[in-house]
């Protein structure tokens, strides 16, 4: 996903945008800071979810005894036709206007 993605998304929204460039080292020091800082931690790649960035943050999280709200967008687990990259991306929800209805979703799923 395109960074300027997210970022058209963390505008909207008025969120906190971090470009998580790679997953090893994770930065666990911001991870602790992003979460007692904020409401839902939405993690977004151009990858699976299951087992990519997303996880290494909820696992993180996890063994650290912090209990967030997590959304994890990325590629579904099926094939998906061949497009254009936007177009594809599109498709899975990983444009800005995907990105955010999921995250707006997820945001009137939390409890009051």
């Amino acid at each position: 996903v395109q960074l300027s993605e997210a970022l058209k998304v963390g505008e909207s929204l008025d969120a906190t945008v971090v470009d998580m460039r790679f997953v090893k080292p994770l930065d666990e020091t911001l991870v602790r800071q992003l979460a007692a800082s904020h409401e839902l931690l939405v993690t977004i790649e151009e990858n699976s979810v299951m087992g990519g960035a997303g996880s290494a943050v909820s696992e993180f999280l996890a063994h650290a005894g912090i209990l967030k709200p997590m959304l994890h967008l990325g590629l579904p687990d099926y094939y998906v036709e061949h497009a254009k990259p936007a177009q594809m991306l599109a498709e899975c929800g990983l444009d800005a206007s995907g990105i955010e209805a999921a995250i707006r979703a997820r945001l009137a799923s939390l409890p009051a």
